[in-house]
């Protein structure tokens, strides 16, 4: 009898393990990996374009497809030419991606608008907010003395936490690179069961729960995102003010709300945020200057064809020789 049940108890162990073996190598190996479900794309430390960096949590990975030694898009300010006027541009990835992206046609035409030699050094980052390139400016220029720094942005500083971390100033998904533990991380970029009830419900790595505190487009959370912006550019502000420049006395603080396609639920926080930036010296709303345009100039909610990058590139090229030229930022060019 004991001999009967332990060969039953041993035939139960064996199936068991065996459907589970079944189940683990389609979950992991077929649905997974090869049919590509599961794991949620939006969670993947992108290995070239969101590389781990300190204190601004990510850029992009240096020294390769033409990142420079820290992580950005073309030279860094340290090549700039002695007698250029120098600015340092900080972005997500509008001002990251194009051919050529937003701030190497400012570079050109500012460069035409002023008869003057122009450097400007991309340091955007694909998904970056305006809080991390607070950080950035820190961490990045003080010692190469750019005469402006520039944020462009608002997509990522507003409606992008919406989808992702929902805490207003937090860096995209904080909440699985930093708080998610290393257990769930390998259940999640393994298993596609598990990867598609997080993506559908936020069982797994917390998003959830975050939601449900912070309630994205709520009342409470609008007014927060709003408040959350305007920190981060008077910070900014504040930051550059301190820091040495060769034509400017001290280096200037420029900061333009890009357009992008507002939810509804946001309408009404993106016409208190264009009010405010109307009140704001240092800020310019370019939010309407794709308004011209056909429809379909948008690739998706935020990022745009080259035509309008161009567009954009020229329009912030002319905001920034009339602020220098009118003598509103007090600089001097002479060469």
């Amino acid at each position: 009898m004991k001999l009967a049940g332990l060969e039953k108890i041993r035939s139960v162990a064996v199936y068991t393990l065996f459907i589970v073996v079944i189940v683990l190598f389609f979950d992991v190996i077929v649905f997974r990996y090869f049919l590509g479900f599961g794991y949620p794309w939006r969670y993947e430390e992108e290995k070239i374009l969101r590389s781990p960096a300190p204190y601004v949590m990510f850029t992009a990975k240096p020294g390769v497809q033409g990142h420079n030694e820290f992580g950005f898009r073309g030279a860094s300010l340290k090549e700039a030419a002695p007698g250029d006027i120098k600015i340092a541009f900080f972005g997500g990835s509008t001002g990251y991606g194009g051919k050529p992206p937003i701030p190497v046609i400012v570079e050109k035409e500012l460069g035409k608008l002023l008869n003057r030699n122009v450097f400007v050094a991309n340091y955007s980052v694909v998904s970056s907010n305006h809080r991390q390139h607070l950080h950035g400016i820190i961490e990045y220029i003080p010692e190469d003395k750019p005469d402006i720094v520039i944020f462009y942005g608002g997509y990522n500083e507003t409606v992008q936490s919406s989808a992702y971390d929902p805490r207003p100033g937090y860096p995209y998904n904080f909440f699985y690179r930093s708080e998610t533990s290393p257990i769930i991380k390998v259940i999640l970029e393994n298993s596609a069961i598990a990867g598609e009830l997080d993506k559908e419900f936020g069982l797994f790595s917390g998003i959830r729960k975050l939601r449900m505190e912070h309630t994205p487009y709520s009342d409470n959370w609008n007014s927060k995102i709003l408040e959350k912006y305007f920190e981060t550019l008077e910070r900014a502000l504040n930051v550059t003010s301190s820091i040495e420049s060769s034509y400017c006395n001290k280096t200037k603080f420029l900061a333009f709300y890009q357009p992008f396609q507002v939810p509804e639920e946001f309408q009404s926080t993106h016409e208190r945020i264009k009010h405010r930036l109307g009140t704001t010296p240092y800020a310019f709303d370019v939010s309407s200057e794709f308004d011209g345009l056909r429809k379909d100039i948008y690739i998706d909610i935020v990022h745009v064809k080259q035509e309008a990058k161009e567009l954009m590139g020229r329009k912030i090229a002319a905001i920034i020789a009339d602020e220098l030229l009118s003598g509103k930022l007090n600089c001097h060019l002479e060469q």
